[in-house]
C-alpha cells in the first residue's frame, strides 16, 4: 500500500483498486486473486470485490483459460488520451511561446474535459519580457466553465444546437462577470456567430476585466480538439485590439493543425 495510506483525504477503496492496477502492470501474463491478495496484503474477498468492479468498468479482463486477471484495453484508451494532449502541448508550445513574447500577452492552450462542462488549461505562456504586474487567475491544469470562456464556446461550436443544449442541460449558468451569457437561447445565437466567423471571444464573461479571442486547432479528422486563446485585460487592451491579431493566430492554428494531421478542407 502507499506510504500515504494514513492520509485522511484518501478513499481506501479507490487506493486499493489503484494498487491492484499497479500490481497487474507487473504481471503482463496475468495474476490470480491469491497472488494479488499476497502481494497487496489484502484478503481474497476484498480483492475479489474490487477486481469485479474493475472488470465491470473494463479496466481489467479475466483470462477464461486460467482465471487470471490482466489490464484491459480501457487503460490504453486513457493512456492514448494523455499522450495526445502531451503531443499537442509539445507541438504547439514553440509557436505560442514566440507569439506571446512578440505581442506581450498571455496565450492559453485549452481542451475540453470529459463531460464538456469545462475547459482545461493544458498550457499557459506569458511574455518573458513583460513589465506588467497584473496576473491572471488561469493556471495549467485549472478548469473553467465551458459556456463563458472563448475557448469553451469555440469547442462547443462544432456540435449541433441540439447536442450543445443536451451537453449543457445540467449546467447552471452562473453570472461570473458583467457580460456572462446566462440564457441558453442567447448562447446558441452566439454559437451561430462563432461557426460563421471561425473564432470566439470572451468579452468580460468569466473574469472581471479579462478579454479573450480563441482560434480552433483541428486533428486529422478535422475535429476541433483544442483552442488557442489570446488573453488580456481591459486596462491594457480593448477587444478590437485583440482582434487585430486574429489573422496571426489563425496562421499559427493552421500550422499546428497541419502538424496534428489536419488536412485543408
Amino acid at each position: 500500500m502507499s506510504k500515504d495510506s494514513n492520509n485522511a483525504n484518501l478513499v481506501q477503496s479507490v487506493e486499493r483498486a489503484l494498487d491492484i492496477l499497479d500490481c497487474l502492470a507487473k504481471y503482463p501474463k496475468g495474476c490470480g486473486i491469491g497472488e494479488l491478495a499476497k502481494n497487496l496484503d489484502l484478503s481474497k474477498s476484498t480483492i475479489h470485490r474490487l477486481i469485479t468492479t474493475l472488470k465491470y468498468k473494463k479496466y481489467v479482463t479475466q483470462n477464461k483459460d486460467n482465471d487470471k486477471y490482466q489490464l484491459d484495453i480501457k487503460l490504453l484508451t486513457l493512456s492514448s488520451s494523455v499522450t495526445s494532449s502531451m503531443d499537442l502541448i509539445h507541438i504547439a508550445r514553440p509557436y505560442i511561446h514566440e507569439f506571446a513574447n512578440r505581442v506581450d500577452e498571455v496565450i492559453h492552450l485549452c481542451i475540453p474535459d470529459e463531460s464538456f462542462s469545462n475547459i482545461i488549461y493544458v498550457d499557459k505562456v506569458s511574455s518573458e519580457n513583460t513589465n506588467r504586474t497584473i496576473t491572471m487567475s488561469s493556471s495549467i491544469g485549472k478548469k473553467a466553465p465551458i459556456y463563458c470562456t472563448a475557448s469553451g464556446k469555440l469547442l462547443l461550436s462544432q456540435y449541433s444546437d441540439d447536442k450543445i443544449i443536451h451537453l449543457l442541460k445540467d449546467t447552471e449558468f452562473i453570472k461570473y462577470a458583467e457580460n456572462t451569457i446566462t440564457d441558453i437561447n442567447v448562447f446558441i445565437d452566439e454559437i451561430h456567430a462563432i461557426r460563421e466567423n471561425l473564432y470566439a471571444i470572451d468579452n468580460i464573461e468569466y473574469d472581471t476585466g479579462v478579454i479573450c479571442i480563441a482560434i480552433p486547432i483541428f486533428d486529422r479528422t478535422n475535429r476541433i480538439i483544442a483552442a488557442i486563446s489570446l488573453s488580456s485585460v481591459t486596462l491594457f487592451n480593448s477587444l478590437d485590439d485583440l482582434l487585430k491579431y486574429k489573422k496571426e493566430l489563425m496562421n499559427i492554428s493552421k500550422t499546428i493543425s497541419k502538424v496534428m494531421g489536419s488536412m485543408p478542407s
